[in-house]
């Protein structure tokens, strides 16, 4: 990804934007900086007392016996709670989304998929390689974000203070939690929006222009356009999805994925690497998806006219 209200791929390529290469490819390249780094620190670079819950020494260990069950490496099992390192299970959802774009992602994309100009591959690895440095050894090396509690114990020990937890322990640990959901929020509306226009895109050109408007009109509430005004033999024909979620707004597949990075910078509190990358996300993806919107607008006189938002329903 670049920053640019148009980035220079599918709807938006010029053929002055120079060489491309196939999508496939493109997208795996674009996104195994972030996973090779997630998995470059959980095996080799890490601080255990960062990462996992070593949490006591053997003197400290033995003053609270009484009270903690079992110490382990990854969980702390207590009498009415179960613990584990928030930095382990943001690395882990970190590593998830980037195993989705880097491998998933690609596999399933349609073979006629636009090609991407090398421009582009170039830049967006850049990126990638900062961020992935930046979120992966923050939190694998960086700064303790303490313990993710389940169980009704959330007054337990965290790893800078072997005392009972204050409300800000309360806080954090229900902050982190809604910011999980919330990033599995975002990551569903994201995965069924791109599945929506993987579809379309998939299926429509396969058939005549009768049978697709038919058939994606009734299973999936897809309207066929053509950029062209109709004419399927010159051109590529384009759909308009009618899914709840693209109900009000062109992109939710982009709005998805900022509430995903916005549920990871809250499960962390709200760190500086995590809220760096959801500013960054915004002023990426806002932008494409005003881009998009346009450019629909633009091309098709019955685009629906309650779709007036690109990204964020009621904001932009």
């Amino acid at each position: 990804h670049v920053p640019t209200s148009s980035s220079p791929n599918g709807i938006n390529y010029r053929w002055w934007y120079g060489p491309t290469l196939p999508a496939h490819f493109s997208w795996f390249l674009f996104e195994c900086p972030n996973l090779l780094w997630s998995i470059y620190c959980y095996f080799q670079c890490y601080d255990a007392d960062i990462l996992f819950l070593n949490l006591f020494d053997d003197e400290s260990a033995s003053q609270y016996s009484n009270e903690i069950e079992n110490i382990g490496a990854i969980f702390v099992q207590r009498k009415d709670s179960i613990s584990i390192s928030k930095n382990l299970v943001l690395l882990l959802l970190f590593t998830l989304h980037y195993f989705n774009r880097a491998v998933i992602y690609p596999m399933r994309m349609n073979s006629n998929s636009h090609e991407v100009p090398l421009i582009v591959i170039i830049s967006a690895m850049t990126v990638t390689t900062v961020n992935g440095y930046l979120q992966c050894f923050y939190l694998c090396k960086g700064v303790s974000l303490g313990e993710l509690t389940v169980g009704v114990g959330l007054d337990g020990y965290t790893r800078n203070n072997r005392s009972t937890a204050s409300g800000k322990s309360w806080g954090g640990n229900l902050l982190s939690w809604l910011g999980i959901v919330t990033f599995f929020t975002g990551m569903g509306i994201n995965l069924h929006s791109d599945g929506v226009l993987r579809k379309l895109r998939r299926y429509g050109p396969s058939m005549k222009p009768t049978t697709q408007l038919k058939n994606y009109g009734n299973s999936f509430g897809a309207a066929l356009i053509d950029s062209n005004g109709g004419n399927f033999t010159t051109s590529k024909p384009y759909y308009i999805p009618h899914t709840p979620f693209f109900r009000y707004v062109s992109c939710p597949n982009f709005a998805g994925e900022i509430l995903e990075w916005f549920g990871f910078a809250m499960a962390s509190e709200f760190s500086y690497p995590s809220v760096a990358f959801l500013v960054y996300t915004a002023a990426n993806l806002i932008p494409r998806g005003v881009a998009h919107l346009e450019w629909y607008l633009r091309k098709f006189d019955n685009y629906p006219k309650e779709r007036r938002w690109a990204v964020i329903p009621f904001v932009v």
